[in-house]
């Protein structure tokens, strides 16, 4: 794969994590815990948005053909 799509999709998997995380987060302040849980399941939100995200880009780069890098084209 070419180096501008890795570049440009890690951002973006980056922002997946993180609001995966701040559901954890928001979810547990709506139902009232106090702020040590909300930061553990911030903390939980991390872990399960890393797992969620590798598998996801895992399965994704095996079913995705190969395509050509079109950034070194002169238009």
């Amino acid at each position: 794969m070419s180096g501008g799509r890795d570049f440009g999709s890690l951002p973006l998997q980056a922002g997946f994590v993180l609001i995966i995380a701040l559901s954890g987060v928001f979810v547990s302040i709506q139902a009232g815990a106090g702020i040590r849980f909300a930061l553990l399941a911030g903390v939980a939100g991390l872990v399960a948005g890393i797992v969620i995200t590798w598998f996801v880009v895992r399965n994704l780069r095996d079913v995705m053909p190969d395509t050509p890098d079109l950034s070194d084209r002169e238009w």
